[in-house]
């Protein structure tokens, strides 16, 4: 990890957990943000400020509103006064402000996670929220076994159940003022709090953290649990700390006291006090703690002995919202095999030539924002980049590797001179004003939060195709993952020979995004076939609903064609194809000279931007054997390189001779179910899928009536990949499952039989 004075980390907290089985990329309803607290009260590592989860981020709108650009609500910036909680409610349901009536009273966890620790009376920065003469403000919950208890949030920054007598209006003495709140997206939660792993471990499925499951046995000094953080290794982690005060609230359930805690996951939790790493604000012998008989969050001496439960909200695939894909080995003919031609750069598909690339992993759809701020934020804290005319590049290094927002509205991410933030609501889409140097050093970083071997040299950006981590595709990769098996016969496109615009982002695809500022990007993977709502995804378009097809490729791929064009690790080399090898060609030494008088990298996929009409479609420049020199989308157009280029990365499969994986990395964590290819097919099909582990397995196909029609598997198989085929020549047109399960795990592909 990565302190501040000797080493800091940043952690994202990107919690779009994958079996939640929800719309891929798109928002959990609520984000935890940090809490604002920079400054060091100890020498000891691992106190909050050594760490950033989800860096504070607020808009103010300029109509009287500000919104987190966390948890994307949306806030009365000036609190509407003192009252009783009965005319706050009233309060609530009556007003009107910025052109919205649905305001109502935040929950607990809502109005909690707005304080901010770098301050003290009120808690909140106030930049933002207008300073009033509040001691509390008003929450829509009730303690549990006394109704005439109201959860409200003080102005030093704690949080309790008080009398709703105690406020002026009802007799009391005390100032609770109300402050309205509005949710953007859907906060209401359709699945359960908590999963217990099953290995001393419990993931929260509303912030996305992971929890010790038994706290330690003995009590400790606040100094004393910051260094056991250190000593544990659980659940195959040893990046274990100390909650922030908002991530140890989170666990507080308002319908439960003493415990607070839901004692069905931590079942040895305990009446009294669990510490938090965050100190009270220029405070250097008081840290902020939480009271598990009812919740109340306040703060004691750090020499008293407390309990703690340990988190970790790491940057592993998970935590990332990432999602490797295994694409199968295979031979290929390469290149353009439909005749077209492009007077920019002619020629450089052809010839068609023979190639095999071996087995790799690639990312299910491109990377985000979201993911790639939080790169940036661990290389600032590092001291790794510098930000200098609003641009981001190495320490010691001109070379631009990310454009900010501040340098050009068109790039989505910011820097307000301490740390980046996203600054719109493109949070969860592809990042763009990215530079090649920038992705590959995001891939080591990558590959570094996974335990990988980094495969990039820092300064020559030289790539060890022989080591485990993330890195590029190569150009071959790329074209073999595009065309997702369909080789049989060739595509011009990744699905079919013709455009379909409810597939794929493109230009002039009508979708909901077309609407407001460039760069006119949707969320990475939002073509799944799914019906979209406005209310979940806050599109700037006018149209409450967004019919998609599902535009996943062969191999499960999402925005293999449009969004953004994609870097790869080859260098653009226009005759390359004539003098390419066969076995796993990585370009040429040295690419083309441009205009400029420099070589590009290329980029493969199209874009959002412009393209070729192709039967009245605009394509978006994304059939599968598009080849695109980097120059043409960033320097020759410099009123706004860059805004339509992103990324995706890749890294290798190694299989022994056993079938099974040499390195446990390379193996994924549960089983994977490819997409059957070709589909739909007319008389047999592939099925490749890939096992963590040895186990029995079955493959099983049925019909639209739930029957069981074939069995093609079942027996005892080894870790790896495996590949199975159906001969569906004797069986009726129409749409079968093909199911995959080894012990609890279940996996369904849907296939389409056609003749």
């Amino acid at each position: 990890m990565l302190y501040s004075n000797t080493i800091r980390t940043a952690v994202a907290a990107l919690y779009i957990l994958s079996f939640l089985h929800l719309d891929a990329q798109k928002f959990l309803p609520f984000k935890l943000q940090e809490t604002g607290q920079t400054t060091s009260y100890t020498s000891t590592q691992g106190e909050d400020c050594d760490f950033l989860i989800n860096t504070q981020s607020f808009t103010s709108n300029g109509d009287g509103t500000i919104t987190d650009n966390n948890t994307l609500l949306m806030w009365q910036q000036t609190d509407g006064g003192e009252m009783t909680i009965e005319n706050a409610e009233t309060y609530c349901d009556n007003l009107t402000l910025a052109g919205y009536s649905d305001w109502r009273l935040p929950t607990g966890i809502e109005l909690f996670s707005i304080n901010n620790y770098n301050h003290l009376n009120p808690a909140l920065d106030t930049t933002y929220f207008t300073k009033t003469l509040a001691e509390y403000w008003w929450t829509s919950e009730k303690q549990a076994d006394d109704l005439t208890k109201i959860w409200v949030v003080n102005a030093g920054g704690g949080i309790g159940a008080h009398p709703k007598s105690e406020t002026i209006s009802a007799g009391g003495t005390k100032r609770f003022h109300v402050r309205a709140v509005r949710n953007v997206v859907s906060t209401t939660f359709s699945f359960s709090h908590f999963t217990d792993n099953g290995n001393g471990t419990v993931s929260d499925n509303f912030t996305g953290l992971t929890w010790q499951k038994t706290q330690p046995a003995n009590t400790m000094t606040w100094e004393e649990a910051l260094a056991y953080c250190h000593t544990v290794t659980l659940g195959g982690k040893s990046d274990w700390r100390l909650p922030n005060v908002k991530e140890l609230q989170s666990l507080n359930d308002v319908t439960l006291f003493k415990p607070s805690f839901d004692k069905n996951y931590f079942t040895g939790v305990v009446s009294g006090n669990y510490w938090s790493s965050t100190s009270m604000f220029q405070n250097t012998v008081k840290a902020w703690d939480l009271n598990v008989d009812y919740g109340i969050v306040s703060y004691n001496d750090k020499t008293i002995k407390e309990q703690v439960l340990l988190v970790r909200g790491g940057m592993d695939k998970k935590d990332l919202n990432f999602t490797d894909v295994l694409i199968p080995g295979s031979e290929y003919e390469m290149g353009d095999h439909k005749g077209h031609y492009d007077p920019s750069h002619p020629n450089d598909e052809i010839p068609v030539h023979l190639v095999i690339v071996d087995s790799f992993f690639m990312s299910k759809t491109e990377i985000t924002n979201q993911q790639f701020v939080t790169f940036l934020n661990v290389s600032l804290l590092a001291g790794s980049i510098q930000i200098t005319n609003n641009k981001a590049h190495f320490t010691g290094d001109t070379n631009t590797i990310y454009y900010t927002n501040q340098y050009a509205p068109y790039y989505s991410i910011g820097y307000d001179g301490a740390m980046f933030s996203v600054t719109d609501f493109r949070a969860n889409h592809p990042v763009v004003g990215v530079m090649w140097a920038g992705a590959a050093a995001f891939c080591n970083w990558l590959s570094q939060q996974n335990g990988l071997v980094e495969c990039f040299t820092p300064g020559t950006w030289n790539c060890n195709f022989s080591n485990s981590g993330y890195r590029l595709a190569t150009e071959a990769e790329w074209e073999h993952a595009g065309r997702g098996g369909h080789t049989n016969p060739y595509l011009k496109y990744e699905n079919g020979n013709t455009v379909d615009i409810t597939q794929a982002n493109l230009p002039n695809s009508l979708d909901p995004y077309e609407t407001g500022s460039y760069p006119l990007t949707t969320p990475a993977g939002f073509y799944d076939g799914t019906l979209k709502q406005k209310s979940d995804y806050n599109w700037p378009g006018s149209a409450s609903t967004y019919q998609t097809s599902d535009g996943a490729n062969g191999y499960g791929l999402y925005d293999m064609q449009g969004n953004v064009w994609e870097f790869i690790w080859d260098w653009y080399g226009n005759n390359y194809y004539s003098s390419s090898p066969y076995d796993n060609p990585k370009g040429p030494d040295a690419g083309s000279i441009m205009p400029d008088g420099k070589a590009y990298r290329s980029m493969r996929g199209g874009n959002w931007y412009n393209g070729i009409d192709s039967n009245n479609v605009n394509d978006g420049h994304s059939r599968v054997s598009n080849r695109d020199p980097s120059y043409f989308r960033g320097p020759q157009d410099p009123n706004h390189p860059w805004y339509h280029v992103g990324f995706r990365v890749a890294r290798k499969y190694t299989e022994s001779p056993t079938g099974m994986n040499e390195g446990k990395e390379s193996l994924p964590s549960g089983i994977q179910l490819n997409q059957n290819y070709p589909n739909p097919f007319q008389r047999s099909t592939s099925i490749i899928f890939c096992l963590p582990h040895e186990g029995e397995v079955t493959l099983k196909v049925y019909d639209s009536f739930g029957m069981c029609v074939a069995i093609l598997l079942d027996e005892n198989l080894p870790g790896g990949i495996h590949t199975c085929q159906w001969d569906a020549d004797n069986f009726p047109v129409g749409v079968y499952l093909c199911k995959l399960q080894m012990t609890n795990q279940l996996l369904v592909k849907k296939m389409i039989l056609i003749k």
